[in-house]
């Protein structure tokens, strides 16, 4: 008969590549079922070549576009870019001091280029972010977005004098409980309602979590570490933030504002210790604890982000909350005309995650900034330093206010 590779018009059938290496032809099927015993080992080799050089390829397309530097004159710590970052690009987060990557975050090592570049171009928070007082009873405390509860529910949260809600999603819920939000709330309850404190400030609910946090970090292997969704960081962690220099006096606003935390963390951690909520180690004395505590509060003063619902732009957005974030997030220093802009991603099941969003091209070796002012702020350069002085505890010279 006629040969297989001659059609009936006697033309040529055209070649075929192997689907998997490219690299043998066929004719047709039956071809390449024929000769796949022969052609499997070699075959195999180079499906391994081809699948290492797309993975060398995707990596470098996806490189680390930022880096921890060590010291800079009258900054200390900051961020600088790698390579030159387009506008609109994020910007890479999960970079340590030590300017590697961490492999403990939970979705940087599913294997996926494409997620492990956007899971480490977010920050998680150091401990689940504190909503503002406005915003408890309608918001929920796990991914922030808006609770819509039962009117039996509404009715139990207004009549109690601390509200704590999550929204219908059942993985806020259960993160809710695993990260230690619903045993604090009977804890805060209990202590406002025996009278100890008259409110919770934000401010000092984020330094009391802090500070479990680190008296948690002992027992990381049980249902409050990392690997059970809770959170907990070791000292050294919180001391590794820069806290406010001394360098200015207190007013009185600042000291009252400092007495009425650390009286707020002490009520909320003896409360917690008589009824073991959080912690099993034993709590240090309360001398310590006071000094531990002005620590912590310093360096959330001069780290601590307010989550908004909007890009923190121009255009600006609802402050919700407040939180401390990981890592390089917190390196980042503030200048009145950034060329980054803070973004905030929300999902259920989540605490809020920050993002930052290059606003114009960042140059290799260049700085990253951020503002630590609302940008929709027409301040002038004298007001602007005047509130970075007292917020801040420093004087701003980047080049807007210098020049």
């Amino acid at each position: 008969g006629k040969p297989p590779w001659v059609r009936d018009d006697q033309t040529a059938i055209p070649l075929r590549a192997c689907t998997r290496c490219q690299r043998a032809l066929y004719h047709g099927v039956d071809c390449q079922k024929l000769h796949y015993a022969a052609h499997k080992a070699e075959c195999r080799k180079h499906q391994t070549k081809k699948k290492a050089t797309s993975s060398s390829r995707s990596s470098s397309h996806n490189a680390i576009n930022s880096k921890v530097l060590q010291t800079q004159h009258n900054k200390g710590r900051s961020l600088v870019a790698t390579r030159v970052i387009s506008p609109g690009q994020g910007i890479d987060l999960w970079v340590n001091p030590n300017n590697t990557i961490q492999n403990h975050h939970p979705s940087a090592t599913n294997g996926n280029n494409n997620n492990n570049a956007a899971s480490r171009k977010r920050a998680r928070p150091m401990v689940p972010p504190v909503l503002l007082e406005g915003q408890r009873s309608s918001r929920c405390a796990v991914c922030f977005g808006p609770s819509v509860p039962s009117k039996k529910t509404t009715g139990a949260e207004s009549s109690k004098p601390y509200a704590m809600v999550t929204c219908s999603s059942s993985s806020c819920e259960q993160m809710a409980i695993k990260a230690g939000l619903v045993a604090e709330t009977k804890t805060i309850r209990n202590v406002l309602g025996h009278g100890r404190i008259p409110k919770v400030l934000p401010t000092a609910l984020l330094v009391y979590r802090l500070l479990v946090s680190t008296l948690a970090h002992a027992d990381d292997d049980d249902e409050n570490g990392r690997g059970g969704g809770g959170h907990s960081n070791s000292w050294s962690e919180i001391l590794n933030m820069t806290g406010q220099p001394e360098r200015y006096p207190k007013n009185d606003n600042a000291q009252a504002h400092e007495q009425a935390v650390v009286l707020t963390v002490l009520a909320l951690l003896q409360d917690t210790s008589n009824h073991s909520i959080r912690h099993k180690t034993p709590l240090p004395t309360e001398q310590l604890l006071v000094l531990r505590i002005r620590e912590i509060l310093s360096r959330v003063k001069a780290n601590a982000f307010s989550i908004t619902d909007g890009n923190s732009d121009e255009e600006g957005g609802h402050v919700l909350g407040t939180a401390v974030f990981e890592h390089a997030a917190y390196l980042v220093n503030h200048a009145c005309s950034p060329n980054a802009v803070q973004q905030f991603s929300f999902r259920q099941g989540q605490f809020p995650c920050l993002g930052l969003v290059a606003r114009q091209t960042i140059e290799a070796n260049s700085e990253i900034t951020i503002s630590y002012l609302p940008m929709n702020l027409n301040w002038t350069k004298q007001e602007r330093r005047c509130h970075l002085r007292q917020a801040y505890h420093f004087d701003c010279e980047c080049r807007l206010c210098v020049e």
